[in-house]
């Protein structure tokens, strides 16, 4: 080799070294549509426990978020807006959000953390093994729609009557209701259909079951009931009803009483499932997880404001007593 050319090879290399050695491999993206509003991505839930398996925000992963605030009409909308960002997997709740997802992409992997029935939702014809691009954790156990029926009869034994709000428009409304009227058909009691399709619906609902003589209310699992749950539980302390609803944070918040599904245990295993699909896991090798624990929250000034005494047999059971 000439000394001219040696001299031109050693320069190009010399031109392109820096970009080698300081070439960084592409972080993972990943999708959030997150159900409040958050201000920054430590706020929430999916993102501390990821932090604590070593993902570090800005450092070895990248979030993409999108904030329902509430707004679930813009569900759609939100889903485009995380698909055109190509992110590597989406994580989000809730099943209106599961089939705006699946409704937008069928390529990008989708964990859920609070999903319904996801074979009713035509998100996949086999819970073991996920069909399509999405899984997740469900609240789907239908009994656990009667139970808070039970549960709320444990409390007022007297009950007659019960207010059911409850969402048309939940695409797994229907099961839930009718796992609701066996069960009080069985003790007896009759349900007061409170049909809710929007916020202003919810003074209507409350009259209606004054009307109705209620002396309780049976709130289901929805968007709708959850970021409304506050104005909820106004109204049951106005009419002065008991209420059962699904979530501690609710309970935290003012209302009665909650049984549901162990959130946290969602949460935790939804960030195992999206470490492993960052690591080359195939949706199709992780399965839908159905709720194997349930956790109930009762708020004791709140019963003492309604003049409820909640019975040992209910209280023994809470894990969060706020006092």
């Amino acid at each position: 080799m000439q000394r001219r050319e040696f001299i031109t090879l050693l320069g190009g290399a010399a031109t392109a070294w820096p970009f080698i050695l300081y070439a960084q491999p592409r972080s993972p993206r990943v999708g959030i549509l997150y159900y409040g509003q958050a201000s920054s991505p430590a706020e929430i839930e999916i993102v501390r426990e990821l932090a604590r398996m070593g993902y570090v925000d800005g450092r070895n992963i990248t979030y993409v978020i999108r904030a329902v605030q509430g707004d679930t009409i813009r569900l759609p909308e939100f889903a485009r807006e995380l698909v055109t960002e190509k992110p590597d997997v989406i994580v989000s709740m809730t099943s209106s959000a599961a089939v705006a997802l699946f409704n937008t992409t069928h390529d990008i992997p989708v964990v859920m953390t609070n999903v319904g029935d996801p074979v009713a939702l035509g998100l996949t014809t086999s819970i073991s093994h996920p069909t399509q691009n999405i899984t997740g954790f469900t609240i789907s156990s239908l009994s656990l729609a009667a139970k808070r029926l039970e549960i709320l009869h444990d409390i007022v034994p007297s009950l007659q009557k019960v207010a059911y709000l409850w969402t048309p428009a939940n695409p797994v409304a229907q099961g839930f209701k009718s796992q609701v009227q066996r069960a009080a058909d069985k003790l007896g009691i009759k349900l007061v259909s409170l049909p809710l399709t929007s916020y202003a619906d919810i003074d209507a609902a409350f009259a209606h079951a004054e009307q109705e003589k209620a002396t309780a209310v049976l709130v289901e699992t929805s968007e709708l009931a959850l970021i409304n749950s506050g104005r909820i539980v106004d109204e049951c302390l106005f009419y002065n009803l008991p209420c059962l609803h699904t979530w501690p944070i609710e309970v935290r918040n003012g209302a009665l009483i909650s049984y549901g599904p162990k959130a946290l245990q969602n949460i935790s295993g939804a960030a195992d499932y999206v470490d492993r699909i960052l690591k080359g896991a195939k949706v199709s090798e992780l399965p839908f997880v159905e709720p194997t624990e349930v956790e109930m929250a009762i708020n004791l000034r709140t019963a003492r404001t309604l003049g409820i005494a909640i019975p040992p047999t209910v209280l023994v059971r809470a894990e969060d007593v706020i006092e």
